[in-house]
């Protein structure tokens, strides 16, 4: 402030206390948390209690409101007044005064014409209400201001400066700067649940109060509630963007969320008739500023649960548009949250794969207007990015966000020019929380057109398919690439460096392995287990360099012909329902062939079924009823196996696990019922659902 201003302020009042006439009176306010962004906000009421005069006198004045942090920005009204309202109180309740409220520079507002009844015992009470300010930048500074007479008068003030404001965030948020575009198609049913179902392409922000109470619902002398912007820049031609047509919030019966950042997938459930849930609603024919327009829903009244699945399309110009929402319903003394997903909309893929586009956020109506206006919206807001909220809402280390892991990192092809190629694997992993959608690329740095990715993009784990080719034609040569795996600001990006030597023919081609079949390794129908035993039958199976891969993880070959190969899959397919296996030798391959894969799948080997005293259990050597017999198998991963012999269970299972010194072999020792009867007849294992299939084993019941 001007020191001269408020040297002359000083001396005015000074000269006010001196006068024998009118009131003396003491300002004091509860100051109120504005937020750093606003451009319009409504600081604390302001009282002056008012001693001295004369018993039910009528006083006539001015008072002058100094701002000292932050210029006056109230709606100016058709005749040049601010819409500040002044009210009294001598005793017999408060009541409007006819004042006009007047700008006379950016900070500082004169209250004329001023007109009021005294108590009885001399005393009143003026509040001075719905005074706004464009508050400091920084967050945790007092607004402060003064009110003074600016002449000598009966209404006479110490002008001290008083605080009506202390500064705070009003938004923070978590979100990505920018979205991942890939194809996605629209459902034939446009709604939510549908979009949730289909999975359809989306990314969710998280908007969360800066303090309880910055969420505010429309109330008198403004233009809208609080309103949120979602603002979407870069999109490819052809994009279509979907939100919510109303959010519920954190508060309500159930909040609106597409099924990441912590929450049930919903399209959100609110209380009507309770009050106090934080409930957000698309605003229809809002400019891209966030004013005008209307809001999509209005709460009735009425008492009851109102479910919502509605949808409501973003207009996009030139790929770029905005989501406005608007507050209905908030609680005053909670800090409240929402989720806001965007489902994306692209039929056709973009070139190399995927796209980016920005996303931005801020509190609105957007505007420059720092100073009193007719036009400019109350409450306005500056386009400032808020900061995170994980630290406010205390889940900074909760698993809740998409973390992308690459397992692959370098990846080796020696391709002869001419042949089918060759195949590799890698697995793209979400090792946190919430939907990952990602999109790979081929970042060529020798050569081009020799890698090809299948997928090209999905949501969290999958396996990408690498093909390496040399066409005929190529240059031998050693060729490098770089597989771009791209989720996103918040999973990150990963890559992998893709290496191909190609070579000419020397000799004329050999046949290439063919695979007719794969099937468990004790020659069982049903799926393969991780970590135990499969056989692969073909032709031209054997060579100088043989490998068995699924998925591009290696497989342990324990015998090899040129018709068959006994394996070990590889155990870091666990979890896994499926892998696609590939036959490797002396650089060609054989045609990738999908494999099921379970748990368990527990398969006895022929003629592996033991007697207590270790020899083979046959008809004609008989294994004692009472005794233990010692069962050979593979496909067991699980503790807590059962076996069974004919209708009968065996009393005690001593051990199920690793057959000691036995790759991918599996043992388990059981009692047989002391109380069987002589007889052949079937033996199962059984893991959960899965049951080996049976072998016949011979019992004898002891003659002693």
């Amino acid at each position: 402030m001007d020191l001269r201003l408020w040297g002359l302020l000083m001396v005015t009042a000074a000269g006010a206390w001196a006068q024998a006439a009118g009131v003396n009176c003491r300002a004091a306010a509860v100051p109120a948390i504005v937020r750093v962004e606003g451009l319009s906000e409504r600081v604390g009421d302001m009282v002056l209690n008012c001693t001295g005069g004369a018993p039910g006198a009528t006083l006539r004045g001015e008072l002058t409101l100094i701002s000292f942090d932050g210029p006056v920005t109230n709606r100016l009204l058709a005749n040049s007044a601010l819409d500040i309202v002044v009210t009294a109180n001598n005793g017999s309740g408060e009541a409007i005064v006819n004042t006009t409220a007047q700008a006379v520079a950016a900070n500082q507002v004169t209250l004329g014409g001023l007109q009021v009844v005294l108590s009885a015992t001399g005393t009143v009470a003026l509040r001075i209400t719905n005074v706004r300010i464009a508050p400091p930048s920084a967050t945790e500074q007092a607004v402060r201001v003064a009110l003074a007479s600016v002449a000598a008068g009966p209404i006479r003030t110490d002008a001290a400066p008083f605080t009506v404001g202390i500064t705070q965030r009003g938004l923070l948020a978590t979100y990505a700067t920018t979205f991942l575009c890939t194809q996605s198609r629209l459902p034939e049913v446009v709604n939510f649940g549908e979009f949730v179902r289909r999975g359809v392409r989306f990314a969710s922000v998280r908007l969360t109060e800066g303090f309880a109470s910055a969420f505010e619902r429309r109330g008198p002398q403004t233009d809208a509630g609080t309103r949120l912007l979602v603002r979407y820049s870069g999109f490819p031609a052809g994009a279509r963007l979907f939100t919510p047509a109303v959010v519920v919030g954190s508060n309500g019966a159930t909040p609106t969320s597409a099924g990441d950042l912590g929450l049930p997938v919903s399209g959100g459930r609110y209380f009507s008739g309770l009050g106090g849930q934080l409930l957000l609603a698309r605003v229809g024919g809002a400019d891209l500023a966030g004013s005008g327009g209307t809001p999509l829903f209005t709460p009735s009244g009425g008492v009851g649960i109102t479910e919502f699945d509605l949808v409501a399309e973003v207009p996009l110009v030139n790929g770029a548009g905005a989501a406005v929402f608007e507050v209905m319903d908030s609680a005053a003394n909670l800090r409240e949250s929402a989720q806001v997903p965007t489902f994306l909309i692209l039929e056709q893929r973009p070139e190399g794969g995927s796209a980016r586009a920005g996303v931005a956020l801020h509190l609105g109506p957007l505007s420059n207007a720092a100073a009193p206006s007719v036009i400019a919206p109350v409450p306005r807001f500056q386009e400032v990015a808020p900061p995170g909220d994980c630290t406010a809402l205390g889940d900074c280390d909760a698993n809740l966000f998409p973390r992308l892991a690459v397992e692959s990192a370098e990846l080796t092809y020696d391709v002869l020019i001419g042949s089918s190629g060759q195949t590799r694997y890698i697995r793209v992993l979400n090792q946190g929380g919430g939907v990952m959608a990602w999109a790979a690329s081929v970042v060529y740095r020798q050569g081009s057109g020799w890698l090809r990715l299948d997928p090209e993009s999905g949501v969290n784990n999958a396996t990408i398919r690498l093909d390496a080719v040399a066409d005929a034609g190529f240059t031998p040569g050693t060729y490098e690439a770089a597989v771009v795996i791209d989720a996103g600001p918040l999973a990150g990006t990963r890559q992998a460096t893709v290496r191909m030597v190609a070579r000419e023919r020397t000799t004329p081609p050999a046949p290439a392995p063919v695979v007719t079949g794969v099937t468990h390794g004790a020659f069982q129908d049903g799926p393969l287990v991780p970590g135990s035993l499969g056989t692969v039958f073909g032709q031209n199976l054997a060579g100088t360099a043989v490998r068995v891969t699924m998925d591009g993880l290696e497989g342990g070959i324990l015998y090899g012909d040129s018709r068959q190969i006994n394996f070990q899959l590889p155990p870091g397919l666990a979890g896994r329902a499926s892998a696609q296996l590939i036959v490797t030798v002396d650089s060609l391959q054989s045609t990738p062939r999908a494999v099921a894969l379970a748990t368990s799948n527990p398969g006895v080997f022929p003629g592996a079924i033991l007697n207590q005293d270790n020899s083979g259990n046959a008809p004609d050597n008989p294994a004692e009823a009472g005794s233990v017999v010692q069962v050979f198998l593979t496909g067991l991963t699980e503790t807590g196996a059962t076996m069974r012999v004919h209708d009968r269970a065996f009393t005690e299972a001593l051990y199920a696990g690793p057959a000691p010194g036995l790759i991918g072999v599996q043992q388990v020792n059981g009692r047989i019922p002391p109380d069987l009867h002589t007889i052949t007849s079937d033996l199962v294992i059984c893991a959960r659902a899965n049951c080996s299939a049976p072998r016949r084993i011979s019992v004898r019941q002891s003659s002693r």
